[in-house]
C-alpha cells in the first residue's frame, strides 16, 4: 500500500510518516495503529502538526490533528536541537473521518499557519540566556519591583530591560532609573521615549 500523496510546502519537513492511501475498512486495521500516523515540522515557524487515529486500531475512529507551537533546546554534547511541543495549549485540534478532507486541511495549514515567536530570552538559537530569562519569568508573574529593577540593571541584558520598559505597571521612577543606569544606548532612548509619552507627562 502506498503512502498518502501530500504536497509539502517549503519550510516543512516530514519527521514521521505512516499515513497511507487507505480508508478504514475491514481488514485494514493495521494501518490505523500507533500513537501518530504523521508528524510535520517547520523550524522557521516553530510549528508541528501531529496526525493520529483515535481510537487506535478501531475502524470506527477518526483522524485527529493537533497543531502545536514548540520550543527548541540546544544540547551542546550532541550538537542537536530537541523540540518541546506545547501539548497543553494546542493551536488547533481538528477531527475528521475523511482521508481526503484531512489532506486538504493539512495542505492548507502548511500554507497559512503563522510564525510562533519564542517568548524566552535566548543568547542564541535554543540557548537560554540566564539570568535574564529568570527575570522575564518573574516580571511576567509578579510585575516590576524595585528589587527586580536593581537585578535587571545589574546583570540583565538589553532585551529584559526593554521588556521592563514595556510593562504596563512600570513607574516613572523606574524609567528614570533605567535612563540613568542602563549601559545600552538603545534602552536609554526607549526609556526616554516612554518618559516623554502622554502617560508620564503629569
Amino acid at each position: 500500500m502506498n503512502l498518502q500523496p501530500l504536497r509539502i510546502e517549503a519550510g516543512w519537513q516530514v519527521d514521521y510518516n505512516q499515513f497511507y492511501e487507505v480508508d478504514p475498512l475491514p481488514g485494514k486495521e493495521s494501518y490505523f495503529t500507533g500513537s501518530s500516523l504523521l508528524i510535520l515540522k517547520n523550524q522557521a515557524r516553530l510549528k508541528s502538526i501531529d496526525v493520529e487515529w483515535s481510537s487506535e486500531g478501531e475502524l470506527s475512529g477518526e483522524y485527529r490533528v493537533h497543531v502545536l507551537n514548540y520550543l527548541e533546546n540546544y544540547t551542546a554534547k550532541s550538537d542537536t536541537y530537541d523540540i518541546a511541543p506545547d501539548w497543553e495549549h494546542p493551536v488547533l485540534v481538528y477531527s475528521t473521518r475523511s482521508r481526503l478532507e484531512l489532506v486538504d486541511q493539512l495542505e492548507s495549514l502548511m500554507k497559512t499557519l503563522p510564525i510562533y515567536e519564542d517568548p524566552r530570552i535566548c543568547s542564541k538559537r535554543g540557548v537560554i540566556d540566564q539570568p535574564s530569562e529568570s527575570y522575564r519569568i518573574e516580571l511576567e508573574n509578579k510585575g516590576p519591583s524595585n528589587e527586580l529593577l536593581a537585578r535587571i540593571l545589574h546583570d540583565g541584558n538589553a532585551k529584559i530591560q526593554s521588556l521592563l520598559i514595556d510593562h504596563t505597571d512600570i513607574t516613572k521612577e523606574h524609567l528614570a532609573e533605567i535612563l540613568e543606569r542602563s549601559i545600552s544606548k538603545k534602552v536609554k532612548n526607549k526609556a526616554l521615549q516612554r518618559l516623554n509619552s502622554q502617560a508620564f507627562r503629569h
